[in-house]
């Protein structure tokens, strides 16, 4: 899995990685004819005569020529590894935001930032060097031999006998240097995702005293971080000193039979010289640059094994669901910056205002353990509505399926016409969502206001802020130009979902998912929410996920789901008059088997 879903990437990529290779391989003849020019000018010196300025001129050209081909190859191995690693990332981000909240289940926010960053460039070193090195290595001892077996057969077959020992010491080595990477990516992630989820808790942790645990913490996660990282550089190191080992015994192997053999001191050949000196010295010259591509790629093979670490811990992401039947993304396309352009630009068709939507035989997730299951739900535009039940019983995946962030199986109909589940996502320009912890960024309030509509005036976010009761606090403060921190400190969590319900205001759309938004909050202040909410929600499509019902009697009708499955849909005072204290246990079996349709009409 790991390896063919490095080859995926690679494929669109393949014919640029392997022009990159060519260049290496084209430069092998070359190295040859400058080792060979450098044997003759040392002939000449040993002889006390001097090189004709053609051999000269050559050995130069030739030497240039090489380097420039190198050079190319290094550039275009380079870029392409960039783009592919930009447009994964890309891809990465895009699927991210399909997902929405249910990114959650894929780890903190922290987590993803550092799996879509970091992990995402420790692909890099498999991609520029160990991918043409495959070429390289097979190509270069394979006409290197070719040239010293021309001049000596057993030269050749000593460079052939000890090949097979280096890679044979690189697979060996470097299958704990790809655990050691992967555990180290791992330790990484989590660290990341402390370090985000403490940032995040800053305030509160200082208010608690607690910050020294907390920084006892990280210290710890970066200690461990540290450990694996030097096991890592310990198998890498050790892998290249076995790879030196080897390749020096055997490069010294052929320097003794040569040098033994110029002597005239070989066993089998006394007072005989097998190889005069020029064709001996450019031997020796090969020699090295026979094991050079085997002793690069075993230093480069812990590159593998870190990418292989990385694509383990990306395919999650990858593979994840965000459509019906889809669960997989296509492999990054190598694209221009006018193509991205164009993406950026082409906008989606809009759907229709909803007047109905109508769910039908739905299934979300695996058909033998769904997360949630309709087998008919219709909503009535202007209707709103609590989608009540225990906490897990499938809430928030109700509102992540309506807003298209989550794949399903069955039917949608539209205003009674049929919807496709991929145009589903494109009812998201009339859906505003807010979840139970209002996501606001360092900033001004204009500018966590501004996020909702950058064409806003000042006028419109002031009479925003006064219909959320907001207004009068922030006067006293600095207005729209009031400064909030990370996670929105400096505002109490009340005046936090205010803030946010100011900017659902301005959005201005006619349909409301909010996912527990008073679960955090204090009793008075979810009273006070509450009381906005039945406001401000006048003549929306409204549904308000919550497994408490307290301060919300206004609402009109209840969806009641249980364990994944809904159990029908209710007028408000019907729901009201069950049992205040256990309705999704007590009821369950009415529930299940009441003759009332789960429809709502407005």
């Amino acid at each position: 899995m790991r390896t063919s879903l490095l080859q995926q990437w690679l494929r669109p990529y393949r014919s640029q990685l392997s022009f990159s290779a060519l260049l290496a391989a084209c430069s092998v003849p070359l190295l040859i004819a400058q080792l060979w020019l450098l044997a003759d000018i040392a002939a000449h010196l040993l002889q006390r005569q001097a090189a004709a300025l053609s051999t000269w001129l050559s050995f130069a050209a030739i030497f240039v020529l090489r380097q420039l081909l190198l050079s190319g190859k290094e550039l275009l191995a380079q870029q392409v590894s960039r783009q592919l690693r930009r447009e994964l990332r890309q891809q990465l981000l895009h699927k991210v935001a399909l997902l929405g909240p249910a990114r959650q289940r894929f780890g903190a926010d922290g987590s993803l930032s550092t799996l879509i960053t970091e992990q995402v460039d420790a692909l890099d070193g498999y991609i520029s060097r160990y991918w043409p090195q495959l070429v390289q290595v097979v190509i270069a001892p394979l006409l290197i031999a070719i040239a010293v077996g021309w001049h000596s057969l057993f030269a050749a077959f000593l460079l052939l006998c000890t090949a097979p020992l280096v890679p044979l010491f690189m697979i060996l080595v470097g299958r704990e240097a790809s655990k050691a990477s992967q555990t180290q990516l791992a330790v990484l992630s989590r660290m990341g995702g402390r370090l985000y989820d403490f940032l995040q808790g800053l305030p509160l942790l200082k208010r608690l005293n607690a910050t020294g645990i907390a920084q006892a913490h990280l210290t710890g996660a970066a200690e461990r971080y540290q450990t694996s990282t030097m096991q890592v550089l310990r198998l890498a190191f050790l892998s290249t000193a076995v790879l030196e080992l080897f390749t020096s015994l055997a490069i010294a192997l052929v320097a003794l039979y040569l040098g033994l053999g110029l002597l005239g001191e070989l066993p089998w050949l006394k007072q005989q010289v097998p190889v005069l000196y020029q064709p001996a010295l450019f031997i020796l010259l090969l020699a090295p640059e026979f094991y050079q591509p085997l002793r690069q790629l075993g230093n480069d093979y812990h590159a593998k094994a870190q990418a292989q670490a990385a694509s383990l811990n990306l395919t999650p992401l990858w593979q994840a669901e965000t459509l019906a039947g889809q669960t997989a993304t296509p492999a990054p396309q190598a694209t221009t910056n006018s193509d991205n352009q164009a993406q950026i630009n082409a906008a989606p068709a809009a759907l229709p205002t909803m007047q109905s939507l109508s769910l039908q035989q739905i299934v979300v997730g695996k058909p033998e353990s769904p997360r949630l299951v309709l087998e008919q739900l219709q909503l009535g535009q202007g209707v709103r509505y609590l989608v009540q039940g225990a906490s897990g019983s499938g809430k928030s995946t109700l509102l992540q399926l309506l807003a298209g962030f989550v794949p399903g199986s069955g039917q949608l109909f539209l205003n009674q016409q049929p919807l496709a589940w991929r145009e589903l996502p494109l009812l998201r320009c009339q859906l505003a969502y807010l979840t139970q912890q209002a996501e606001l960024l360092p900033g001004t309030v204009a500018d966590n206001l501004q996020l909702a509509n950058p064409d806003v005036s000042d006028a419109q976010m002031q009479a925003a802020l006064m219909q959320v009761d907001l207004w009068d606090f922030l006067q006293r403060q600095q207005g729209l130009h009031s400064r909030i921190g990370e996670a929105g400190s400096g505002l109490s969590g009340g005046q936090q979902q205010r803030l946010a319900l100011a900017r659902l205001l301005l959005q201005d759309k006619p349909i409301w998912l909010l996912d527990e938004p008073v679960a955090e909050l204090d009793a008075q202040s979810a009273a006070q929410i509450c009381d906005l909410l039945a406001t401000l929600s006048q003549g929306k499509t409204l549904l308000l996920a919550s497994h408490q019902w307290q301060d919300l009697g206004w609402l009109e009708q209840v969806i009641q789901i249980d364990q994944g499955e809904l159990l029908g849909i209710y007028p408000m005072q019907d729901f009201l008059q069950q049992s205040p204290s256990q309705h999704h246990i007590q009821n369950h079996h009415q529930y299940k088997h009441a003759d009332t349709p789960c429809s709502s009409q407005p």
